[in-house]
């Protein structure tokens, strides 16, 4: 049931984003502006998405990046600790 619950919620969130990112393949107002001036609209277009896709993997790496380091070593300081003998 957890299985089937964790991949049943993403997979509707994602079908509810991208039913609702059909509308928003814009740029915005002066990169519009800039497509509707060139010659060949469709090409310019595409450049300045691939361009906006590859402005994002810097900061997608990085966080991806820290979120692993953080994810590996959250249990450091109890890991690092030796165990507590009893002594009585």
């Amino acid at each position: 049931m957890k299985l089937l619950r964790t991949l049943i919620i993403p997979t509707i969130a994602l079908a509810v984003i991208m039913l609702g990112a059909q509308s928003s393949f814009a740029q915005c107002a002066m990169c519009k502006a800039a497509i509707e001036a060139s010659s060949d609209a469709a090409a310019a277009s595409r450049g300045l998405n691939l361009a906006a896709l590859v402005l994002l993997i810097p900061p997608v790496t990085i966080f991806a990046g820290l979120f692993g380091i953080f994810y590996r070593l959250r249990n450091a300081r109890e890991r690092r600790q030796p165990p507590r003998t009893e002594s009585y």
